[in-house]
């Protein structure tokens, strides 16, 4: 069976299965697509509808992004602009995925993209209302931090007035606890 004759296979079974709402399939369905490697360029159409109709939770949100989205976005780095107009979504979970998907799908969940594509997310994020968006943009600045340290450093020392508490202490979960100490005094 060829990968996209797999694909429209996962896509009849997962719409099907999915309004069940059957947390189990949905699990399933991410691991196999990444254990198959299910990441061709033809495959993000499925993989945006899936996202915009079906992901209603922080949880599926990160589950998606690190199983699906985040593996897709690094083979296609073309995908980034595309993954910005989520940025504009009026669907909370759609936003989120824009951080996370930036995180490197591995255990580490390092940040490979250059510090100029973080810090277009996170500006474009960073006022967002949801606590949810904020929690994913402070998460990739977190990451971000043992990628860039010098750059994400002085972004939060810059906008420490501009930035919502919530991705402020998020960003800082893995710097130095010097560089904590000094940044939670400004």
């Amino acid at each position: 069976m060829e990968k996209s004759e797999i694909l429209n296979l996962i896509k009849d079974e997962y719409e099907k299965l999915e309004s069940t709402e059957d947390g189990k399939i949905f699990w399933l369905v991410t691991e196999w697509i990444k254990r198959k490697k299910l990441y061709q360029l033809e495959y993000m159409d499925y993989f945006e509808k899936w996202l915009y109709n079906y992901i209603k939770s922080w949880g599926r949100c990160d589950v998606f992004c690190y199983r699906v989205l985040n593996p897709m976005v690094e083979k296609h780095p073309q995908l980034f602009e595309e993954i910005m107009k989520w940025a504009d979504s009026t669907k909370t979970y759609v936003r989120r995925a824009v951080p996370v998907c930036l995180l490197e799908s591995t255990r580490s969940f390092k940040v490979n993209y250059p510090f100029e594509k973080v810090l277009e997310v996170v500006e474009k994020l960073k006022d967002d209302n949801e606590i949810h968006v904020q929690k994913g943009v402070g998460w990739l600045l977190k990451y971000a931090y043992l990628s860039y340290p010098d750059e994400v450093y002085h972004y939060l020392k810059d906008n420490v007035d501009s930035l919502p508490r919530v991705i402020f202490r998020y960003a800082l979960e893995k710097a130095p606890e010097s560089d904590k100490h000094v940044l939670m005094g400004f």
